[in-house]
């Protein structure tokens, strides 16, 4: 072979790896991974709502009249799998009505174990067809979609992006993933609450760093979680009782006891209180100790209660406390 062909040829290979350009993306938190032609743009968006931001992360490209993307949306009440149907409905309905054009295709779709949606989109005005495709998985709704120029057959390129959608190890069991996927925690120095958050939401509103209010998704029941790194002095149920006395018109506890969260023991109450002549039951734990202080204590209607109070009991039991190193309680004296 004559040495400039030789070269040429060792050159091309050389190039070859980077001519096909294919891009992984899999970012860490996702489910799925896709491989694009070429690295992808990132476009990331949070969308307040009365129960929280939605967050939105795009991975896109656009090439010679092709555009690939896969668009992650999470959401602040984690969506169920009997929810699924409704979910893929309205984000199609709402897809439909931004970018209009013809359905040509409607179908149920499998990735490993979730059961999605696909659709084949016919866009008259920009003369392509589009394929998209919709899964949730553990409370994170996937939106896939390839558009191209020309007939209903896809391109090389998308048909091979589209292929190549594949679930990320530790989301193969789709039972344990929904399960997993659901809990959130909040942090608050020392103190940790793990929650439901498909049946649990922070309330938006409130923007103190020390306390976080929560709302069942229903709103039948609120919560609220405070922490502070100080250690009160005195008794304990007297200040949480007197700061509630403020507002109410009364107050009576009902049962008083220990409770252990890990190795350490916290103040367990139940009382009701009568604000604007509606009674209120109230269940919640409270600590003071070298790890600082902290309030967890949900209430409901005293009607709704009983049908409620075993969400309520779920939530408090989340509270994990800790522990201070040691010296600390000396530092907090």
């Amino acid at each position: 072979m004559p040495h400039h062909v030789r070269a040429l040829c060792l050159a091309f290979l050389a190039l070859a790896p980077f001519a096909r350009g294919d891009y992984v993306c899999s970012p860490s938190a996702w489910a799925i991974a896709a491989t694009f032609p070429a690295e992808p743009k990132v476009d990331d968006q949070r969308t307040p709502t009365p129960q929280g931001d939605q967050l939105a992360e795009r991975r896109y490209l656009e090439r010679g009249g092709e555009h690939l993307m896969v668009l992650r949306v999470t959401y602040p009440v984690v969506p169920l799998v009997a929810e699924r149907e409704q979910l893929y409905a309205s984000t199609i309905e709402s897809f439909m009505n931004s970018r209009r054009g013809q359905i040509k295709q409607d179908e149920p779709w499998m990735l490993g174990q979730y059961d999605g949606q696909r659709l084949l989109v016919a866009q008259p005005a920009q003369k392509t067809h589009r394929e998209v495709r919709l899964v949730l998985i553990g409370g994170s709704l996937y939106f896939i979609s390839a558009e191209w120029p020309g007939n209903e057959r896809a391109s090389r390129s998308a048909a091979a992006f589209l292929a190549s959608i594949e679930v990320k190890p530790g989301f193969d069991n789709a039972r344990l993933v929904e399960e997993r996927e659901r809990w959130r925690e909040i942090k608050l120095g020392n103190f940790t609450l793990r929650y439901d958050a498909s049946r649990w939401f922070r309330d938006p509103q409130i923007a103190d760093p020390n306390s976080v209010a929560m709302l069942r998704v229903d709103e039948n029941a609120e919560a609220e979680f405070i922490a502070s790194p100080d250690r009160r002095s005195g008794v304990l149920e007297e200040f949480v009782i007197g700061a509630i006395k403020e507002h109410a018109e009364s107050v009576a506890v009902k049962k008083r006891g220990k409770k252990l969260r890990g190795s350490t023991t916290v103040e367990e109450l139940y009382f009701t209180v009568r604000v604007d002549g509606i009674v209120y039951e109230n269940h919640g734990y409270f600590y003071t100790g070298a790890e600082g202080t902290a309030q967890l204590r949900a209430w409901a209607d005293a009607k709704k209660y009983p049908a409620i109070s075993g969400d309520i009991d779920e939530l408090l039991s989340g509270l994990a406390i800790t522990k201070a190193q040691p010296g600390a309680a000396a530092a907090t004296r």
